[in-house]
């Protein structure tokens, strides 16, 4: 699997990104759409106590050693593509021997969840409406109660002034 990972891009950046160029760069890497996936995480990018999501990305591709030829086409393409989303973009290679790893896929559920079993806010139609009920109200007797008391106590504690 070929991991492609945003530090400094949002997340839901990355989310677009992913789905509008995940065919161009599994076709760039020679290998099925299903090997490349992405990961943005929930963490910033700071530098002398300012926050440089956007202004300052790291990309780090994690990929099998065999991959190394295309490294150039690859990192051509990821900085000229994320200049709509990035001022300032480096992108580093990590390769791995293929042997190194591991992986259990499994055989009952799909290996990706796939956008069509995902409900989007929108599809589900209008925002429920809040509820207006009386929290309260299987208790209360018991807040009159606490607050005929309390007004008791404040006068009691007034005429002793």
């Amino acid at each position: 699997m070929i991991l492609i990972t945003f530090a400094g891009l949002d997340p839901f950046v990355t989310g677009r990104y992913s789905r509008e160029h995940l065919r161009n760069l599994a076709s760039l890497f020679e290998t099925d759409e299903e090997e490349v996936s992405f990961f943005s995480p929930n963490g910033t990018i700071v530098h002398d106590g300012v926050e440089q999501t956007s202004w300052n990305v790291r990309v780090t591709v994690e990929a099998p050693r065999r991959l190394m030829a295309v490294e150039e086409e690859v990192s051509s393409y990821l900085l000229r593509t994320l200049q709509g989303f990035a001022i300032n973009i480096e992108v580093l290679f990590r390769y791995f021997d293929e042997e190194r790893l591991h992986r259990h896929l499994s055989e009952d559920y799909p290996r990706y969840i796939g956008r069509d079993e995902i409900r989007e806010a929108e599809e589900e139609g209008e925002e429920p409406e809040p509820w207006l009920g009386d929290a309260f109200a299987e208790r209360r007797e018991e807040l009159e109660e606490l607050e005929r008391r309390l007004g008791e106590k404040a006068a009691h504690d007034d005429d002793k002034e």
